[in-house]
C-alpha cells in the first residue's frame, strides 16, 4: 500500500471512530491546493453542523502517526480541508520511490490473468488502424497488469482457476471482455498512417523544436519511431470502446506525442547538463536526500507537479486497472494522466530556471529541484513504458 492510500485508510478509520457514521468521503484535490487543501473530507450528515462541531478532527492533540504528515486542517460546514506538511511529504515519497519501483498492489502477486487478443502480432504489416488500436490497447493492459503484480499468461493455461481478459472487437464466451471500437478511415492502412504521422513529427521536430540532424540514418530511425508513437497516442486518446473517425484531419494531431516526448527529452538534457557540470567541477556532488531542505520548494507549480503526478501516480494506476476489477480496466486513463503531467511540467520548466549559478546560497534550491524533477522523470519514464512510446533523449 502506498503512503497516500495508507493515509486515506487512516483518515477513514479515524472518521468512523469520531463521527460514528459511514456517510463521508475522502478525496485528493488536484488544483488550487494552496487555498483548498491537498485533501478534502466531505461529511454527508447535516447533523454534524452546529454548536458541537469540533474545532479540530485530525489534529486534536492526540499522538497519531500518519503515513504522510498533516500540517493543518480547516473545517467549513460539511467539509474538512487537510493541508500536508510539504517538505516532509516531498522527502517521504521521493525516498520511497527513489529506485523507480512502482509495484504497489502486493496482494495481487499470485493473481493470474490469461490475456487474449483478436489480433495476431505476426501480421503487423497488414494491420488496419483498428487492428493497431486493438494491439495498442492490449499492450497497455498487459503492461499495467504486470506493473501491479499480476502474473500475465499469454498462452492458454492448464489451470481452470485462472481469470481471462480478452481484448478485441468481439466478445468471447468466457471471462471479461474489453471491447475496442472501430477506427473509421478512408482506406488508410496502419503502415500508411504511421508514415504520415512520421512526416508530421519530422516537421514538428525541425520547425518547432529545432532538431539538428548529425546522423541521417539514426535520424530516420528516430522519425520512424516518433511516427509510431504519434499513431499510438492518437489511438489511445479515446475510451477503448468508443469508435474513432480519422476521415477528417481535425481528429488527427501528433502534437500530443511530440509534446510528451519533447518534455521527456527536456528532462534528459537537464540531467545530462547537470552531470557534465559536476564532472567539470562547476557543481558539487548532489547532496544526500536526508540533508535536502525541501522547504525551499516554494513554487505552487512545484507542489502541483509533485502532489498530483508523483504522489497521485499509484492512484492513477489503480484507477486504470479498475481497482482490480477487470471489467473496469481503462487504458485511456494512462494517456490522459501523461498529458496532464507534461502540461504541468512544461509550464513549470518554462517559468523556472533550474540550473542557476553555482553560488552557496543557490545550491540548496538547485539540489531540491533536481530531486523533485528526478521523481517526475521516473514517473514519466514508467508512463512511456506503459504506453510503449519509445523515448528520445534530445529534440
Amino acid at each position: 500500500m502506498d503512503p497516500l492510500e495508507q493515509l486515506e485508510v487512516q483518515l477513514r478509520a479515524l472518521l468512523q471512530e469520531k463521527l460514528n457514521s459511514p456517510r463521508f468521503s475522502v478525496k485528493c484535490l488536484n488544483k488550487q491546493l494552496a487555498e483548498s487543501g491537498d485533501m478534502v473530507v466531505k461529511i454527508a450528515d447535516p447533523a454534524w453542523i452546529g454548536e458541537d462541531q469540533p474545532e479540530a478532527v485530525f489534529l486534536d492533540g492526540e499522538d497519531r502517526s500518519w503515513s504522510l504528515p498533516v500540517a493543518r486542517e480547516k473545517i467549513s460546514n460539511l467539509s474538512i480541508s487537510l493541508f500536508l506538511n510539504r517538505p516532509e511529504t516531498y522527502r517521504t515519497l521521493i525516498t520511497r520511490w527513489s529506485d523507480g519501483t512502482w509495484q504497489i498492489a502486493e496482494n495481487l502477486q499470485n493473481r493470474k490473468i490469461h490475456l487474449t487478443c483478436d489480433i495476431d502480432d505476426g501480421n503487423c504489416e497488414q494491420f488496419s488502424l483498428t487492428d493497431l488500436r486493438v494491439v495498442s490497447v492490449r499492450n497497455v493492459v498487459k503492461n499495467l497488469l504486470m506493473l501491479q503484480g499480476f502474473q500475465v499468461l499469454l498462452e492458454k493455461p492448464t489451470e481452470e482457476t485462472v481469470e481471462t481478459l480478452h481484448v478485441g472487437l468481439t466478445r468471447t464466451g468466457s471471462g471479461v471482455n474489453l471491447l475496442c471500437g472501430p477506427v473509421v478511415t478512408n482506406g488508410v492502412t496502419a503502415c500508411e498512417y504511421i508514415q504520415k504521422r512520421a512526416n508530421d513529427m519530422q516537421l514538428i521536430a525541425q520547425h518547432k523544436y529545432g532538431l539538428r540532424v548529425k546522423d541521417q540514418a539514426r535520424f530516420q530511425q528516430m522519425i520512424a519511431s516518433l511516427g509510431r508513437s504519434a499513431a499510438v497516442v492518437d489511438l489511445l486518446e479515446s475510451k477503448a470502446s468508443s469508435p474513432i473517425d480519422f476521415r477528417r484531419d481535425k481528429n488527427q494531431s501528433s502534437k500530443g506525442a511530440a509534446f510528451i516526448l519533447y518534455n521527456f527529452a527536456r528532462l534528459s538534457v537537464l540531467f545530462r547538463t547537470f552531470e557534465e557540470k559536476q564532472r567539470t567541477g562547476y557543481y558539487p556532488e548532489l547532496a544526500p536526500i536526508e540533508t535536502i531542505d525541501f522547504g525551499l520548494l516554494k513554487e505552487e507549480d512545484e507542489w502541483q507537479l509533485f502532489w498530483v503526478y508523483v504522489a497521485g501516480f499509484p492512484a492513477m494506476l489503480r484507477q486504470a486497472l479498475g481497482d482490480g476489477q477487470l471489467a473496469r480496466v481503462s487504458p485511456h486513463v494512462v494517456l490522459g494522466f501523461t498529458s496532464g503531467l507534461v502540461i504541468c511540467l512544461s509550464k513549470y520548466y518554462r517559468r523556472v530556471r533550474i540550473l542557476t549559478e553555482n553560488r552557496d546560497h543557490m545550491l540548496p534550491t538547485i539540489f531540491a529541484r533536481i530531486y523533485l524533477l528526478k521523481s517526475v522523470y521516473r514517473v514519466l519514464s514508467t508512463l512511456l513504458d506503459l504506453l510503449e512510446l519509445e523515448p528520445v533523449s534530445q529534440m
